[in-house]
């Protein structure tokens, strides 16, 4: 039984890591995986550790509790195209062992228009879209050539929605998003690399188009549990407003300041 999950609209429960649960047909949607990061980067030039297993440790760790009968990789499964050996090896590895798990679905994102070239082997299929009832899932790219559907909602990853948020020490990090009303809701990135939109900033208008410009709730991933932080405008209004407290408020305070 999944208890460590949060009903956004009915049937669909966001879960910590980021990950979308569709009870009903035991499906697990993840968007924005970027399997291969760290190898790619280095093939870039930047010579950073090889954190990709985070990624890896992560899936198994979501498909352990949930145990779904299908995975749906909800676009930009894998990071770049034209792998090297041991960064194609570790991705076919990867999938291989999810596709023993449950049946491997992968929608077409920008970062992996290759993909079904160059994994074509594996065990996992690949579609421009994927529906479920009440439910069109596409990757979010190319919203603006979408059509998007009258009586179902949009499901979208590719923004990687977050809230940046700085506390008195002057340390800040992003809140993973879920973003979500009847009409559309869009995931947060599942990758640990992945920086993230600031929605402090506001949403781009094709987005707006998708939500039909009404209200939309957000819901934090902390990777630990879910947060419903209410209508989005008004969880940006609270983060804009508040005063982070320092030590020197709280000295000052001690002295009745």
């Amino acid at each position: 039984m999944v208890t460590n999950t949060v009903s956004v609209l009915p049937g669909l429960e966001a879960h910590p890591s980021g990950a979308l649960w569709i009870s009903g047909p035991k499906t697990v949607v993840i968007a924005d995986v970027h399997l291969g990061y760290s190898w790619a980067q280095r093939r870039r030039g930047e010579l950073g550790p090889l954190a990709d297993e985070q990624a890896r440790e992560k899936l198994f760790a979501l498909t352990d509790e949930l145990q779904p009968a299908v995975i749906v990789f909800l676009g930009d499964l894998v990071h770049a195209p034209r792998p090297c050996a041991p960064e194609r090896a570790w991705i076919e590895d990867t999938l291989t062992c999810l596709s023993k798990r449950a049946r491997i679905v992968a929608v077409r994102g920008n970062h992996d228009r290759a993909f079904a070239r160059e994994f074509g082997g594996l065990n996992v299929e690949t579609m421009e879209c994927w529906s479920s009832p009440g439910l069109t899932a596409i990757h979010g790219d190319r919203l603006a050539q979408a059509a998007i559907p009258e009586h179902s909602a949009l499901l979208l990853g590719h923004l990687h929605p977050c809230l940046g948020i700085r506390d008195g020490a002057g340390a800040s990090q992003k809140l993973p998003l879920f973003l979500v009303n009847d009409h559309c809701l869009v995931l947060p990135a599942f990758s640990p690399f992945a920086r993230g939109y600031d929605v402090g900033a506001g949403l781009p208008n094709e987005l707006m188009t998708c939500f039909r410009k009404a209200e939309v709730e957000a819901y934090a991933a902390t990777a630990t549990r879910v947060v419903k932080l209410g209508p989005l405008r008004q969880a940006i209004e609270r983060m804009l407003s508040s005063t982070p407290s320092t030590p020197g408020h709280f000295r000052r305070r001690a002295r009745g300041a």
